[in-house]
């Protein structure tokens, strides 16, 4: 039986949005990088308060075959997450490893 290891990669960003003048506004901005994400083929979220006006939580996930292609992709989330009009205020990343018998 042989042990199948997945690297696992997690973001969470606080994000702000200090001109943001409503919620509509602020969905449209957190739609369009959500939806950037999700195209890359990213597990990507919003994980906090939905009624705050300047700012988003997001989750955003990966997983890879090696470790070093788990960086590589969450080093592109991160980059496309600073690239949007959104000012980061805090980033957390956290990676691991799960592990599993290739039985189901």
């Amino acid at each position: 039986m042989d042990d199948i290891r997945v690297n696992t990669g997690l973001l969470v960003l606080d994000l702000q949005l200090p001109h943001a003048t409503s919620l509509k506004e602020r969905r449209q901005e957190l739609r369009s990088l959500l939806d950037r994400l999700r195209r890359l083929e990213f597990a990507a979220a919003q994980v906090g308060p939905a009624d705050l006006q300047q700012r988003a939580f997001v989750a955003v996930s990966a997983v890879a075959g090696a470790p070093a292609r788990l960086e590589e992709r969450l080093d592109q989330a991160e980059a496309l997450a600073f690239g949007t009009v959104f000012e980061v205020a805090v980033l957390r990343r956290e990676t691991g490893v799960w592990s599993g018998s290739s039985v189901w």
